[in-house]
């Protein structure tokens, strides 16, 4: 069994190994969008309570944000996507998940989740049930685990926006750890 402190430094060094990419990410991000507070915030702020709220405000903007600019599909086309996610045909769903329609289905659940997540993390927060906010943190990073299938999604429906769904769940996990360890309370 691996102690809570190593699995806390592992996690850490994970998110630390990648802070010099991420950080030239964050500075070319447009910094009046959601997504350029977002970065510009997490990279210049500790993750202390107050901080990790206003993290927490700025993640919700970020993924309204996203939602506002998704192209969204129509009631049929909905329909037609989860008529065809119920297959077990493989050709029918490999010709499902290389649609526009399966892009925008996709897109539309991930930052629509972010959105209750969020909401349950802002419970979290009020509450200062710091477990449960460390929690959420997780979950919401779990969220955007699929950073690739994002990024192409995103191509797939001409979104302008970029989608930096790995960098984002760095910044999750870190403010998981913090809200555990109490290193940034002061």
């Amino acid at each position: 069994m691996t102690s809570r402190p190593t699995i806390l430094a592992g996690l850490m060094f994970a998110a630390l190994a990648t802070a010099a990419t991420t950080a030239a990410y964050s500075q070319e991000t447009a910094p009046g969008s959601a997504q350029g507070n977002l970065f510009g915030f997490a990279f210049k702020q500790p993750f202390s309570p107050v901080n990790r709220v206003e993290l927490s405000r700025l993640v919700e903007a970020y993924c309204r944000e996203i939602l506002d600019v998704v192209p969204t599909n129509t009631p049929a086309e909905d329909a037609w996507v989860t008529a065809e996610s119920k297959t077990s045909d493989i050709n029918r769903i490999t010709r499902l998940v290389s649609t526009k329609e399966w892009a925008r289905y996709q897109l539309k659940e991930t930052f629509s989740e972010c959105l209750q997540k969020i909401t349950l993390l802002q419970q979290a927060q009020a509450n200062n049930a710091r477990s449960a906010e460390a929690a959420v943190f997780i979950s919401l990073a779990f969220t955007f685990n699929q950073d690739t299938d994002l990024a192409a999604f995103a191509k797939r429906v001409d979104l302008k926006s970029e989608l930096s769904a790995n960098v984002l769940r760095k910044f999750l996990m870190i403010a998981a750890l913090r809200t555990l360890d109490r290193l940034d309370d002061k």
